[in-house]
């Protein structure tokens, strides 16, 4: 569920202190129970990917310094990036979607989405799906791992083809264009309310513009779930990858899907509108 890009330890109160004379039957402490946001957000691990969203995002920001694709000077593009993407504020934001979302869900589907990631094959996925973030942050593992799906699909290797039903099937191409899009519409939006446009465009202009990416962004959303599924999914029996593809195909998987989507697009929308504001200062000699 990671990959549907492919994000809290509740605070009890201190103990009320007990009156001089206890009651004469014995009191039953009850564990608070996490509200469905809270499990969500510790059965799918999503601490643990914060932290790697950015470690993305600041590479990215070091590549295309280092490419000359960012104009302007002051403090390293990657540090900039760094700040806009802190883990605690993006936790936030993502709360902040879910929380939207999640009232508008099915509380029965969410319950049994989650207990399917809580125990089984659900918890090997998630571990595996961090395990594989991780290590796409090493140089060649992502193009590594691309090529590994391309030569397997070539073949009619199984496992290969199986990948690529699950992303038909589970829908998993389209709401990451749909990110991608709204990602890239922010960014200019931002980079317009920071001056950084001689004509600033309308948002129709806007839209247009980030419309014309949309093949370019749907084949590289496809291309990069291929290659991450492969790398993930690789320790995973047949009848494991099975079961876990009808969960993702399934309301329950959908449903949970949808959430994550909604707090994901929240987190990259204000993340890329701060980006361009920063971009646009950035040409103007100065800091966000």
């Amino acid at each position: 569920m990671l990959t549907i890009l492919g994000l809290m330890a509740a605070c009890a109160m201190p103990p009320t202190p007990l009156p001089a004379q206890a009651p004469a039957t014995p009191v039953q402490m009850v564990a608070p129970v996490p509200d469905r946001a809270d499990r969500l957000w510790e059965v799918l691990q999503l601490a643990d990917l914060m932290p790697l969203l950015q470690q993305e995002a600041v590479s990215e920001a070091a590549r295309m310094e280092a490419e000359g694709l960012i104009a302007g000077g002051g403090l390293p593009w990657a540090r900039v990036v760094e700040r806009i993407h802190q883990p605690d504020r993006m936790e936030a934001l993502f709360r902040e979607g879910l929380g939207e979302a999640m009232a508008r869900a099915e509380p029965a589907t969410i319950d049994r989405g989650l207990a399917f990631h809580a125990s089984g094959v659900g918890r090997r996925v998630v571990g595996l799906e961090i395990s594989a973030r991780r290590a796409l942050q090493e140089d060649g593992v992502e193009d590594q791992a691309r090529a590994a799906f391309a030569q397997g699909y070539a073949a009619d290797q199984p496992r290969a083809e199986a990948i690529a039903r699950m992303i038909d099937e589970a829908d998993m191409v389209a709401p990451n264009v749909a990110g991608g899009l709204n990602a890239a519409i922010a960014f200019s939006r931002g980079y317009a309310a920071a001056g950084g446009f001689d004509m600033p465009p309308d948002d129709r202009q806007m839209m247009s513009d980030a419309w014309a990416q949309r093949d370019q962004i749907e084949a590289e959303a496809t291309a990069w779930l291929q290659g991450f599924l492969m790398l993930a999914y690789g320790p995973l029996e047949d009848a494991a990858l099975s079961d876990y593809a009808r969960h993702v195909a399934s309301p329950e998987g959908q449903a949970l899907s949808q959430l994550l989507f909604a707090g994901f697009d929240r987190v990259f929308a204000q993340t890329s509108y701060d980006m361009g504001v920063a971009a646009a200062l950035r040409g103007q000699g100065q800091q966000l």
